[in-house]
């Protein structure tokens, strides 16, 4: 092992995903009828279940997450109502996401968690099933674009984007590394001329002889790490090697024959986006939340009783006591419909949309 101690962020955590990532659990039977109406759009019960169940195919979902499945039910339909709000919103303002930003955002999470693959489990851990996984990404999307739009005319001193990009350089530069750990000089130097002269064979060396049990049989593969990951010795050689090369370093785990196959850079001007972000955290949380919580009550926002009731102040379903102290549990009843008088006529109701998760108001 030759990683610092120094903690590093989930993709989740480094992200607004953390905000959306549900807690609890929701079950029954599936039957037809609405679980809520936005505006013209109507959130079909088995639209609902058939999202709560995918949340939790993962065991570990299950494990988890399955402790209030009541609880989970709400917080699942209140995804899907932000969801319609968040795109009448966007409309309003004139935000558009395309396919290539959605890529661009998975190909960046994926980059953070280890892979796709790796992306998809953790992801699926916390209650977003692969199914849904990239029309979440295209919400996360499209909440950053609606965001930047409304603080846009703010100011950011360059000073201020320069700290911030220097505070975060382990995300702007990045080497994708391997190493073969051995205990001796002798060894490493005899295993560095081996591959200098056949660079085909450091992922069979790695096999043979690493001690690193954590990626030996992965060809030493370390993937791309940023400046703070590493132990100081081993750091010095990866971003100072050119891209291609071989090479050994001594450290206190013993000696390592390094292949640096990579380096990654985002210059200044590329993570200028990013960097008002962050720094304008909190105005966009409060523009956001504002046009949000605008929109919701513009559109009209109805929640089947047996759901719960809409706060639209938070953006979430919330558990209803009635006056005999029984709390909404979110389980199906025979005669649980939006009232009449607030839900389209059966010949009213727009086609089900598709069953995507959506943010709640604000970052």
């Amino acid at each position: 092992m030759i990683r610092s101690s120094r903690p590093v962020g989930s993709w989740v955590a480094s992200t607004g995903l953390a905000v959306l990532l549900l807690s609890g659990c929701g079950s029954g039977q599936v039957r037809p009828g609405a679980a809520a109406i936005v505006g013209d759009e109507r959130i079909a019960v088995d639209t609902l279940q058939q999202v709560v169940e995918r949340s939790l195919a993962d065991p570990q979902a299950e494990e988890s997450l399955g402790q209030d499945r009541p609880a989970f039910q709400q917080q699942v339909l209140a995804r899907l109502i932000n969801r319609e709000v968040l795109q009448a919103a966007a409309d309003r303002e004139g935000v558009t996401v395309d396919d290539g930003d959605v890529d661009a955002q998975l190909a960046d999470f994926a980059a953070q968690a280890g892979g796709e693959e790796a992306l998809e489990a953790q992801a699926a851990q916390n209650g977003i099933s692969p199914e849904d996984l990239q029309p979440f990404l295209r919400d996360v999307v499209l909440e950053q674009a609606l965001g930047d739009a409304l603080t846009e005319d703010e100011d950011v001193p360059q000073e201020q984007l320069e700290s911030l990009y220097q505070e975060n350089v382990a995300q702007y530069d990045r080497v994708r590394s391997r190493h073969i750990l051995v205990a001796d000089e002798a060894q490493a130097r005899s295993i560095l001329a081996q591959v200098r002269e056949d660079p085909s064979r450091f992922a069979e060396l790695a096999a043979e002889f690493s001690t690193d049990t954590s990626n030996k049989d992965a060809g030493g593969e370390l993937g791309f790490q940023g400046k703070g990951q590493f132990v100081p010795e081993f750091e010095a050689l990866l971003f100072s090697a050119e891209p291609g090369t071989f090479d050994v370093v001594q450290t206190e785990f013993g000696w390592h024959v390094v292949n640096v196959e990579e380096r990654e850079t985002t210059s200044l001007a590329e993570a200028t986006p990013e960097l008002r972000r962050a720094a304008l955290q909190e105005q966009r949380a409060e523009a956001t939340g504002t046009v949000l919580r605008e929109v919701a009550s513009d559109l009209g926002v109805e929640v089947n009783p047996r759901f719960g009731r809409w706060n639209a102040e938070t953006g979430s379903v919330d558990a209803v006591e009635d006056p005999n102290g029984v709390t909404t549990t979110g389980a199906p009843e025979d005669d649980a419909e939006v009232p009449a008088d607030e839900a389209p006529t059966e010949q009213e109701q727009p086609p089900l949309i598709e069953e995507t998760p959506a943010p709640p108001a604000g970052e």
